[in-house]
C-alpha cells in the first residue's frame, strides 16, 4: 500500500531503509507559482489545497510528490526564507537536492521559460557518469539535476 499525500491520503507510508531521503521540504513565498514551476519542469504532482503548519514561522504547507518522493512547499514570509545561493559568491553551495531527468536541455528550457536560471551549465562528470546541471528555481533555491546523456 503506498499513500498519496497530494490527493489527501496521510497513511504512514512503509519505512523506507535508513538513510534514504523520505520526505523533501522547500521554503517558497509563493505556493502557486513553486508548484506551477515544479509541475512543468520536473513533472511533480502538486496538491491544489494546504494545511496550516505546526510551525509558527511556517504560513502553510503545501504537498507535492513524484514517484517515491513526498514533499511540501512550506510558504514563507520573505524575512523567514534563507535562500540558498548567493548570487555574489556563486562558488557557495549549500544542501543541493539533485534531481534525474531524462534530458538537460529540455529540462533548462523549461525552469528558464519559468523564470529559472542556469547556474552550472550541463557538465560532463567523466568515466561514463553523466551529466549534471544546475539552477536556481523561481524561488530562490539552487537546484541540481542529472542525465545520463
Amino acid at each position: 500500500m503506498s499513500s498519496n499525500i497530494v490527493d489527501g491520503d496521510l497513511t504512514v507510508p512503509p519505512p523506507k531503509p535508513f538513510g534514504e531521503m523520505c520526505f523533501l521540504e522547500l521554503p517558497v513565498t509563493d505556493a502557486g507559482r513553486a508548484a506551477k514551476f515544479y509541475t512543468a519542469v520536473l513533472g511533480w504532482k502538486c496538491g491544489e489545497a494546504s494545511m496550516p503548519s505546526p510551525t509558527p514561522w511556517v504560513k502553510s504547507v503545501h504537498f507535492f510528490n513524484k514517484g517515491g518522493l513526498n514533499g511540501a512547499f512550506l510558504l514563507m514570509e520573505k524575512s523567514n526564507q534563507i535562500i540558498n545561493y548567493d548570487g555574489s559568491k556563486p562558488e557557495r553551495v549549500s544542501v543541493l537536492p539533485t534531481f534525474c531527468v531524462a534530458s538537460i536541455e529540455e529540462t533548462v528550457e523549461k525552469a528558464e521559460k519559468l523564470g529559472g536560471k542556469v547556474h552550472v551549465p550541463k557538465t560532463a562528470i567523466g568515466g561514463g557518469m553523466g551529466f549534471f546541471c544546475r539552477f536556481i528555481d523561481c524561488e530562490g533555491n539552487l537546484v541540481g539535476i542529472w542525465a545520463q546523456e
